[in-house]
This record gives C-alpha cells, structure tokens and sequence, in this order.
C-alpha cells in the first residue's frame, strides 16, 4: 500500500511539471465522461429504474393491432368481456380516458382547467389501490353514476393546502357537485400529467356503443403468468367477438406491452441513439487520451531509461505511468459528474414534455459507480499499451539515443497514427449521424401538413356537458347532450367572430396535424358486406376548412343545416385518404356510411389529407362530422386573422369571459407552434 501511495505522490509531482499536458488530459477525460453520465443518467431514470407503483413489473397495456394499424383504445362492451373472460390471466383490468374539467373556485379563488382521467374501479385495482387518504370507487357506485373524485398529491397539496379533512368535502367539477373520496399516495401519477380522477361511468347500452373506441385498457398479470400468455387469453376473447359480432368486430390481433415499454416507447429510440452517441464522444477521448500518455512516454523514454538502468523493474516502471493515468482518470471522473449535473438540467430543458416524470433524473450511487467503472476501465485499456511501451524501452539504447531509431519512431507513429485514424473515424461517425438527423428535419420540415399555418391563432377551453345518467337511452342522452351544448358552442363562435379583424373562427375537438386524434371507430359503406375499422373521428365547425386551409376536393363543406336535421348525423366528409382507400373507382358524392346507430349517413364533400398524427406519420382515413353532434365540451378553437396571431390572445380570452365564464382558456399559441410541437423530440435529438 506504501507503494503504491509513493507512486501517486511522484505522479503527482510530475504532473505538476507539466499542467499543459495534464490540463489537457483532464479535459478530454471530462467531457467523454460527463457526456456519458448526463445520457446516462436520463436513459436510467426513463427505461431502466422500475416504475414507482408496486410489482410494476407485472402491469400492461392491452391493445389491438392489425399490420401497420394500431387501435390503441376500445369501446365499453368490448373492455367488460376482456375483464369478465381473462381472469384466467389477469389480477384486474381497468380502463382509462382523458378529459379537461374545471374546477370551480374556492373561496376567492379562481376556476382551474384540471387533467382529469375518468378510470374505471378496475384502475384502482391494476395499480394495487395508491390511496394515501381515504378510498376509491366501486362497481355499485360507478354503475349508479355516484359522483366522486380522488386527487392527485399535487393537486391535494396545491389547491387544498394538505388538510386531510378534505375527504368528504363537496368540490364543483363543471358545473356538477362531486365529493372527494381519496388522496392520491404522493408517487403515484398516472398518467403522469393526472391531477384527480373521476368514474367513468360506462354502463349502458352496449350494443349501440360497440363501435365507439375511447378507452385505453391496463392489466395487472397474475403471478407466473406471461406477457405471452396474456395475450393467447386476450386473443380468445378477439376471435369470440369477431365471430359474435361480425358487423362490428374486425378481426384484429391482441398486443401487450408493459407498462414501462408504453412509458419509455416515446423516447426509447432517441435514449438508445444519443446513449450510443455520447459512447462514441467518450471513445473519442479515450483515444485522444491515448495520444497523449503515448506522446508524453516517448518523451521521456530516455528518463524511464536511466530508472531502468538504476534498478527499477518493468512493472515499477509500468505501475509509475499508470499512476499518471489513474489520477487523470480520477480527476477526471469527478468533473465529468460536476459537469454532467447542468447537462442534465439542460436535457430536460430541452424536452419539458418528452421525457416521463415518474423517476426525476439524477445522479446517484449507481451512476458515480457506474462513472467509476468508465473511468478505470479507460485507463486499463487506453492507458496500458503506452505505459508497457515507456517500461518496455531498452535502457542501453535508450541511454545512447538509440531507441530514437528508425524502427523504434515507425512503430510509435503507427500507433499514434492509428489512433488518429480511430478518431477521425468516430467522428465522422458522430457528424454523419448529426447530418442524418439534420438532414430529416429539414426535409420534414418542406413536408406539406394540409394546413396552412400563416396568421392563425390557437386556444383550448372546456365546458360541462350533460352526464349518462342510470338508466337513460343512450341515443336520447346523446341528442340532450348536444342539444345542451350547441347553442354554447354557437353563442363561442358567434362572439369570437365579431372580434375586430378575425376573418373566420373554427371549433373542433382537437387541433388538425397536432398530434391529437380524435375518436376512432368501425364503420360500413352501405352496399359492402364488412365493416372496417380504423377511421377516425372529427367534429369541426362550419368554417373549420376554411380558417385551417384545407383543401375543399370534392363536394361542399359543411354549412348552417348540417347537423340540425336529425338526432344523429345526416351527413359527413371524407378526407383523400379514405376516398383513395375505401372508395376507389366509385364516386364518393354518391356513397353511405353507417357508423352512427343503423342510419346511412351521405357523404357530402371529400378534403384534402392533413397529417394530423404529425409531419412524420402516414395520412390516416377520417371521416368528419358537424360539431353540433359533439357529446364532449373539450374544444379548441382556430381563428383566422389579419396580423400577427398572438396579437389577439387577450381578446380571445376577454370574449370567452363573456360568454363562457367557467371555461379558462389556456393553450393560447399560433399554429405554426402547434405543427412545431410535433418535431419536438426530432428536434430534441438534433440539439443533442
């Protein structure tokens, strides 16, 4: 140990002779490490450490899939036989839905837009009931439409100040009176954006709403059950319903993915890529490293010597060259860390929304452990061949200037050459990879959203609408819920539309080419023996195609009657990817569609394709549908202007307070930012 403690005393102080050679050293060892550590530190937090809910492990994410075709949610009928035919394979099976509440204020306080998900009891059940306060929610009151809530630790916190008298207190959630039943435990958020929970309320009847997709399906597997298992069971269930049911069920296969996998899905491509690439910057320096011990042991070749020929062994020799590197190394190490933890923090600046909350990167004891391990397994492999070189030096020669000798220099400047060429070949590596992605983005970038982006702003709000209450139709609920709704939603654009210097004023759910999709379901061309599935849903205004630029192929938009003549829709359009897809060779004007209820509805007018899912993704067939027959009050809003956009963000907000005071707009931005958005995480791994 003496020894060795000597050895670092005289590297050190010869290191201090030189703080060129070692400043140099210490940078380069610096930033191979902190890159690393910083990448690392966010792929551990994001695909490696397990999920904060108990036996993680053991939940997933049930869907369906068909080829390229991924039916991501289901209807209410098709979710109770998956639940009530596999417990075979699962502990539990819930269900879950997004939507935007307002609650109302407290005290003095004003209205807040929540994220609320509607979750079935069985969610509770999946994540082995999270509750830090009170309870959840049961069947009996979910089939009575009971109206309760648990909250988000966040929200109990922020908005209810801690105080565990909460539970049983009466809170105003559009418009409607709900009793709070539980806390959230404090890690428990999902999905991770969540701020309470509400029932969902799904019973009634199944049948008409075979074909309506809006639910994502989590399991719990029973123990010893398998990913694969589980799916052969959920795949029964598939093949019963296609045969039960042949005009409403398509056959599809069951696909079932972890939890963790559908977590980390997002950026799992992007982690694995820029992990890889930093691996390559510490490459770079080790090399870089390599160079340097090996030009720094040539120059002393003649001081090795002369301790070779005073007495000093090969591997005393070896062992004072390495004592270099390892201080190096540790050195090195160390401010690789300090460096990594602002790289980091710069990580998620540059992604807020990409990258999952649910474990906050840092560095930890695995990481410093980890970064230990990098460090000295650097200086084994890059650090020994130069260090057996020094030690390997013939003192004679050496001592004469012979070991300067033409064999000697052609054998080091190869190695030194070799490790240049390794260099500028991890280099080329790293910018022909930073050219690729450049390169993708800028020909995204001319890629043609089908939405014209220049002088129109962009805002969200939501307000309450009517509830399925127990025991009601469900198509007369659907014609009250529209009915209730329509005329705020025409009193909203009436009211945006008179503002000075608006040109037109769209409503829809959801934004075109943001990302969002709207419903999905089967559907039937009247004269065709099958349904088929995959089509998505849009509700839009009057002047949706108009305010966003849409081409308008065939047929007419939609006008002031569409939507008023029926309970259910009388007429629709279809996007170029539907027609191409479904209709070829016939004329879309003249065909049907069933998809709501058992009435043909017309086809009224053909669009152009909008890449609604982003630049990045394939066209999608959908079929559009007048707002008024929106059961939903979650809406965005598109205004046409003269000017600049954001300009008119006050006045949007002013008018809202007008006419729908419950309802805080908020999203407010133009929609060249919203089409952006979509390549954010392109955008991210270009930066990066």
């Amino acid at each position: 140990m003496t020894g060795l403690f000597d050895e670092l005393r005289i590297a050190v102080r010869s290191l201090r002779k030189q703080p060129g050679f070692f400043l140099t050293a210490v940078l380069t060892m610096t930033l191979g490490i902190g890159a690393v550590t910083a990448i690392f530190t966010v792929y551990d937090a994001v695909l490696l450490k397990p999920l904060p809910f108990q036996d993680a492990e053991h939940i997933v994410r049930i869907t369906r899939d068909k080829g390229s075709s991924v039916q991501g949610t289901t209807s209410v009928p098709v979710f109770d036989e998956w639940r009530d035919r596999t417990e075979n394979s699962f502990v539990a099976i819930g269900a879950y839905v997004p939507e935007t509440m307002n609650l109302a204020g407290i005290g003095n306080g004003d209205a807040q837009r929540l994220s609320v998900y509607k979750v079935t009891p069985g969610f509770w059940d999946v994540f082995s009931q999270p509750l830090a306060l009170g309870r959840s929610w049961s069947d009996d009151e979910e089939n009575h439409n009971v109206r309760v809530a648990v909250l988000s630790d966040r929200l109990w916190r922020n908005r209810f100040a801690a105080k565990a008298d909460v539970i049983g207190r009466d809170i105003r959630l559009n418009d409607e009176t709900v009793r709070i039943v539980g806390v959230a435990e404090p890690r428990f958020a999902f999905p991770d954006d969540v701020q309470a929970w509400v029932p969902t309320f799904t019973p009634g009847n199944a049948q008409n709403r075979r074909t309506m997709n809006f639910l994502s399906v989590l399991g719990r597997l029973k123990p010893g059950v398998s990913e694969a298992q589980a799916m052969a069971s959920v795949q029964s269930v598939i093949n019963w319903q296609v045969q039960t049911f042949p005009a409403d069920e398509p056959a599809m296969n069951a696909s079932i993915d972890s939890l963790q996998d559908q977590i980390g899905a997002p950026v799992s491509t992007a982690l694995s890529m820029l992990l890889s690439a930093s691996a390559l910057v510490l490459l770079i320096a080790c090399a870089n490293l390599a160079g340097l011990v090996m030009a720094r042991s040539q120059a002393r070749e003649q001081e090795l010597s002369l301790r070779r020929a005073l007495g000093a062994g090969q591997g005393r020799l070896m062992r004072h060259v390495l004592a270099e590197s390892v201080i190096i190394a540790l050195i090195g190490a160390g401010a690789g860390l300090l460096v990594a933890k602002p790289a980091i923090a710069g990580l998620i600046a540059l992604a807020p929304d990409l990258l999952p909350a649910y474990n906050p990167p840092s560095i930890d004891l695995r990481v410093v452990a980890a970064t230990t391990l990098i460090a000295f397994s650097t200086v084994l492999i890059f650090a020994m061949f130069p260090a057996w070189r020094a030690a390997a030096v013939d003192p004679v020669r050496a001592l004469q200037g012979a070991s300067r000798s033409q064999t000697g220099s052609v054998k080091q400047m190869r190695a030194r050459s070799l490790l240049v060429s390794i260099e500028i070949a991890l280099a080329m590596t790293l910018l022909a990879g930073a050219g690729l992605l450049i390169g993708s983005l800028q020909k995204l970038a001319a890629v043609e959203s089908g939405v014209a982006t220049s002088d129109v702003l962009t805002a969200q709000f939501s307000i309450s609408t009517l509830t399925l209450q127990p025991g009601d139709d469900l198509m007369q609920w659907a014609g009250n819920a529209t009915q209730a709704l329509t005329p705020r939603l025409d009193a909203i654009e009436s009211r945006l539309d008179a503002l000075p210097g608006v040109e037109s004023v769209a409503l829809s759910f959801g934004l075109p080419a943001s990302g969002n999709a709207d419903w999905s379901s089967s559907f039937q061309i009247v004269g065709e023996p099958k349904s088929k599935s995959g089509v998505q849903y849009r509700f839009v205004s009057k002047d949706y195609f108009k305010t966003y630029g849409i081409a308008v192929d065939a047929g007419r938009p939609f006008n002031e009657l569409d939507g008023t003549r029926a309970l259910l829709p009388t007429e629709l359009i279809v996007n170029q990817a539907f027609a191409d897809r479904y209709l070829a060779g016939a004329d879309p004007l003249s065909r049907e569609i069933v998809t709501f209820g058992e009435d043909p509805i017309r086809i009224v007018g053909v669009v152009a394709n909008v890449r609604q899912a982003g630049l990045d993704h394939e066209v999608n067939p959908e079929l559009y549908f007048p707002v008024s027959k929106a059961i939903k009050g979650d809406m965005s809003i598109g205004l046409k202007v003269h000017g600049d956009p954001l300009a008119y963000a006050e006045s949007v907000r002013k008018a809202m307070r007008e006419v729908a005071p419950e309802a805080p707009v908020y999203a407010v931005r133009t929609m060249e930012s919203v089409i952006g958005s979509t390549l954010a995480l392109r955008r991210f791994n270009m930066s990066l």
